[in-house]
Parts: C-alpha cells; structure tokens; sequence
C-alpha cells in the first residue's frame, strides 16, 4: 500500500502543478483588459526581473514606436515565459538580447538566445511554449520559434502596432 500511497502523492504532486500553472497564466487575467501598451518598455520590465536570477548575459534593444492595443498582465506572461526558456536554453556564461522594432504596421518581439537550442533543453517546458502562442493570439499576435542564424534560437513575437486612430482617442 505504500506504493500505492506514493503513486497518489505523485499524482496530487503533478496536479497541483498544473493548477498553480493555470492559475499562474488565467490568475489576475479576469481584470486584464485591452489598454495601448509600450512594448519596449513592457520587455525592458521583463528583462529586468529576469536579470537577477539568470546565469547567463541579457541584452535589451528598444525603440520608442512600439505601442499596441493588448492584454498587459497576458503579454508581459508571454514574454517572461520566452525569456525563461531562452535563458535556460543559453545556460550559463550564454548570451540573450530581447530586440523590440516598431513599424507602422507591427510590433516584433525578439528574443535570441546563443544556446545548444531548445534540443538540448528538458522538454518540460513545451507546455510553457503553447500557453505562450495562445497568449499572444489573445493579444492578436502571432509566436513562431526558430533556429538562430548560427546556433540557438529565435523566438518571435508580432503583434499589431497601434493604429494613428487608435493613439488620438
């Protein structure tokens, strides 16, 4: 029966993950309402609290025409969560730049780790990947995560800048 038992405990382990998780991305979200959002900065935010913890170098890159109307709580969540998986991906002594450009048409979001890739990284995290594509949907964007010219990746996210309309109202 003891094997039992810690079968369960596993199980109840692997549940309350998955909620904190949930609750981690819908949590706060019933309030999170569509507002213009500078996303340079919102990034340079994120890169910020990412900053203390990460073993390897992170590089910020703005500019000063990136709004966009979108969900803050969701998109800062999608943007930390690929962050983390491109400072794990980098490990220690790697190098990451969050690079944020602006047109009059789209916002583009990259990150860009040096890394052995997301190959070389525990899987567990594909889950983390998928909420964030749907985060981004929600924001109206698109996510598309790609190998980096020489090694790592590249994970971008576009979102739709801002209309002229938009920013006189």
């Amino acid at each position: 029966s003891g094997d039992v038992r810690h079968r369960m405990d596993g199980i109840l382990d692997q549940a309350q993950w998955l909620s904190d998780m949930v609750e981690g991305v819908i949590g706060g979200a019933a309030d999170d309402l569509p507002v213009r959002v500078d996303v340079a900065e919102l990034s340079y935010r994120c890169v910020q609290r990412a900053q203390p913890t990460a073993r390897c170098r992170i590089a910020f890159l703005g500019t000063d025409n990136a709004s966009t109307v979108a969900t803050p709580v969701a998109l800062g969540r999608a943007i930390t969560c690929v962050l983390d998986n491109a400072v794990r991906a980098a490990g220690p002594g790697g190098q990451v730049t969050v690079d944020v450009t602006g047109t009059d048409d789209e916002i583009t979001v990259r990150v860009i780790d040096d890394g052995p890739g997301l190959g070389k990284v525990p899987s567990n995290n594909s889950l983390g990947l998928t909420i964030t594509r749907a985060l981004v949907s929600a924001c109206g964007g698109a996510f598309e995560l790609r190998p980096g010219t020489e090694s790592g990746m590249v994970a971008r996210i576009a979102l739709p800048a801002m209309t002229r309309r938009e920013m006189a109202s």
